[in-house]
């Protein structure tokens, strides 16, 4: 049976590996979509700078479930976000997690997209379009706030290492608040979920009619320590966004790729470190 398109991405990348010493070691080896805006053509010098710093000295790994607030903000949040988004908002499709995937005809470009959307019959149009969920913690937005140019980038280079034609940019804001201000709330959605101290994090999910007691009692001996807290949270508002294909997006950018990615490899095989654009001195390591 002929496979298509969809298809066998899924078989050849279909696997959640996200933030795993596998994951991060495979993106090591390319640039990728999170970090592509540090090496598009009109990015500062400093920016262009950054992105080969973090290619010959990557940063050590955080423990799971640790890291900057903001990240670890965004990566709690993204399983309700697209339980709400599948149940609620876009009803008879599933999100379908991968890998990295590399760019067909440039290897040393690679994107791991939030999910490809597999809806019930191929004939519906959202068959096989990417999906990118952003849970913002401070940042505000409205259905007429300009998409991010860091997050456009990112899309565009999905859809070019995937080869898709639109991706539908999702933002949703969640607010956590205390027990009682979460008995008060009306909002559309709520519910909680409860972190333990090696960083993992258990979710109830909406539908769950448990009340606190009862749930924390049943799901205790799936923590992997006595030690755990709750974090009640509520949801405030959404917008999503069809972004489209740019056809002139590579093009336009590959020579800086290229340019930045010669200068990752040139600086791995001598042992060395580029200046920084305001330094004069040349490091060697």
């Amino acid at each position: 049976m002929d496979l298509d398109k969809v298809e066998q991405i899924l078989l050849l990348y279909g696997q959640d590996d996200q933030r795993t010493d596998a994951w991060h070691t495979k993106r090591g080896e390319m640039l990728t979509a999170s970090e592509i805006y540090k090496a598009v053509h009109d990015a500062s010098p400093a920016l262009k700078h950054e992105i080969v710093m973090s290619k010959l000295a990557p940063r050590q790994q955080q423990q799971s479930g640790f890291g900057p607030k903001a990240l670890m903000w965004g990566t709690r949040f993204e399983p309700i976000a697209k339980h709400i988004y599948m149940t609620y908002i876009q009803p008879g499709v599933r999100i379908e997690d991968t890998t990295c995937i590399p760019h067909r005809d440039h290897s040393f470009l690679g994107a791991s997209p939030d999910g490809i959307l597999i809806s019930e019959t191929k004939d519906d149009p959202r068959y096989g379009r990417l999906v990118e969920f952003k849970c913002p913690i401070s940042r505000d937005f409205s259905d007429e706030t300009p998409i991010p140019t860091t997050y456009y980038h990112q899309m565009q280079l999905q859809l070019e290492c995937t080869d898709m034609t639109e991706c539908d940019y999702v933002e949703m804001k969640f607010k956590e608040v205390t027990y009682t201000e979460w008995l008060e709330s009306t909002a559309q959605y709520k519910s909680w979920f409860a972190i333990d101290e090696s960083g993992k994090v258990v979710y109830r999910e909406i539908e769950d009619q448990r009340d606190v007691a009862t749930w924390r009692r049943e799901m205790m001996p799936t923590l992997e320590t006595e030690w755990w807290t709750t974090v009640y949270w509520v949801f405030d508002k959404y917008r999503s966004k069809l972004v489209p294909r740019d056809p002139q997006w590579l093009s336009t950018n590959l020579p800086s790729f290229q340019e930045v990615w010669n200068t990752v490899q040139t600086h791995r095989a001598a042992g060395t470190v580029p200046d920084h654009p305001k330094e004069k001195t040349i490091l060697t390591l």
